[in-house]
């Protein structure tokens, strides 16, 4: 498997409700992200909606359109676990996120498991990542 070690950059976030199996680009269709994996076993993760300068400093609004946490991680084949000790969401602390990985040419993607989303539903989400340069 390749390396996921370095710095990405977020290409897409795809977005199921489970119960509908509606998909949707919840963070738009040009989303801000960026993940960093280290060597030592470290994540960070920023993603947020595009077009967020038009919320005025709407913090409602603001909040439920970004995530961020850093933490530790390990990989087990094709699943990556988070361990959540820094997050914009208190509910996420110390939290353990686990995720399905794949690399599709020069692109990482991960998937997550269903979980409750950022919209409050049961969901799923896809997130493709480019290496950044």
């Amino acid at each position: 498997m390749k390396s996921i070690i370095g710095t990405w950059d977020l290409l897409s976030f795809k977005h199921t409700v489970i119960e509908t199996g509606v998909e949707s680009d919840i963070m738009g269709d040009t989303p801000c992200g960026r993940i960093i994996f280290t060597s030592d076993g470290f994540v960070s993760v920023f993603i947020s909606k595009q077009g967020r300068a038009d919320f005025n400093k709407d913090n409602e609004k603001l909040y439920k359109t970004m995530m961020a946490y850093m933490g530790k991680y390990t990989l087990d084949g094709d699943k990556c676990n988070f361990y959540i000790d820094r997050t914009w969401d208190p509910d996420w602390m110390d939290i353990t996120l686990q995720r399905q990985i794949a690399f599709d040419g020069d692109t990482l993607i991960i998937t997550t498991l269903p979980q409750i989303g950022i919209d409050g539903k049961l969901s799923t989400a896809k997130l493709t990542w480019k290496k950044s340069e």
